[in-house]
């Protein structure tokens, strides 16, 4: 199984359950996770991040913020070990979503290599949030 559909099984998604954009709604909320390479105290995620993309998705009724952590997953190949910390976020359009995503972690200076993991349309995607050629 992949980490993205790990990370749907732990917050209860249908892991084989392909998302599909035209079916995205508030009844059917795409999941996204973003990713953060830095090891954030909850409380310092909580007020630098997922409070302030909390308050932009309800102003604009895109979604909802439902849960974060840290995780530390097994060495990579070269047997370093990375932690990182997440939020999870279900979104209710998946083009405007993704968009204020985005936006509001680039605004809220997310550390460099952040970047938001979802699936749609049967696709698993890693978008980093910043593009290649800044921060």
């Amino acid at each position: 199984m992949s980490f993205f559909k790990d990370l749907k099984s732990l917050v209860r998604e249908d892991a084989d359950s392909p998302t599909l954009e035209s079916a995205v709604n508030e009844k059917n909320p795409m999941f996204v996770y973003v990713k953060m390479p830095v090891d954030l105290d909850p409380m310092d995620r909580d007020e630098r991040f997922a409070e302030p993309l909390q308050e932009a998705l309800e102003r604009e009724n895109l979604g909802a913020v439902t849960g974060g952590g840290s995780m530390e997953p097994p060495p990579d190949e070269l047997g370093e070990e990375h932690v990182f910390s997440g939020i999870d976020v279900n979104i209710f359009h998946a083009g405007k979503g993704l968009v204020l995503l985005r936006n509001e972690l680039i605004r809220l200076n997310a550390p460099p290599g952040t970047s938001l993991l979802y699936e749609l349309n049967g696709q698993e995607l890693e978008e980093p949030i910043y593009p290649a050629n800044i921060h």
